[in-house]
């Protein structure tokens, strides 16, 4: 039997927000991990938490993976940074 669809919209409930929040972010580090280790990725993975807490998770020295991006980005890419997706092939 599969899940049901999540309905994706803001938990009002601040204590089920910090639960769902903990748990997803959990979540998202260790798939960071786990495409790192699979399949050998750079990876590079910032989140900051409603209370303003940052964690990260970096494959590579953060640093480097950030400079990559960057030079990347300048190289070509829309303008607008919110829809700015990269792909680099090697």
């Amino acid at each position: 039997m599969g899940r049901g669809k999540v309905v994706l919209q803001r938990l009002e409930n601040p204590t089920r927000r910090q639960v769902t929040f903990s748990k997803r972010r959990n979540g998202l580090l260790k798939k960071a991990f786990e495409l790192s280790i699979l399949c050998d990725a750079e990876v590079s993975l910032v989140i900051f938490s409603p209370t303003g807490k940052c964690y990260q998770f970096a494959s590579h020295e953060m640093e480097r993976t950030v400079a990559r991006y960057r030079s990347e980005v300048c190289l070509s890419g829309p303008s607008d940074p919110q829809t700015r997706s990269l792909e680099v092939s090697d």
